[in-house]
């Protein structure tokens, strides 16, 4: 299963955990891999969430970044959300 299939797969259950602002598609800084971004208000220690609440290292054998971002208001994001664009952005890009 490849990045968008996992995020499309999960992303509604994502965004019901506490903090998540937005899901999206990245490319991991170092090995280039695809990855899935959630987008968070601000990082949590593991052991200060719920179980339920914890973000997964991976899904579906697709990695997943946690990045935070602030309370989730438009705000200037770094080039490519994480070198990476959401689908959405994307989309309106063109050619």
């Amino acid at each position: 299963m490849d990045a968008r299939q996992a995020r499309r797969l999960h992303e509604d259950r994502l965004m019901r955990l506490a903090h998540v602002t937005g899901v999206g598609i990245g490319q991991d800084e170092d090995s280039g891999e695809d990855v899935i971004v959630v987008f968070v208000t601000h990082e949590v220690p593991r052991d200060h969430l719920r179980p339920e609440d914890v973000i997964p290292d991976e899904l579906e054998g697709v990695p997943v970044r946690v990045l935070p971002m602030g309370d989730g208001e438009t705000q200037d994001q770094p080039e490519n959300e994480a070198k990476g664009e959401t689908e959405q952005e994307q989309s309106h890009k063109g050619p």
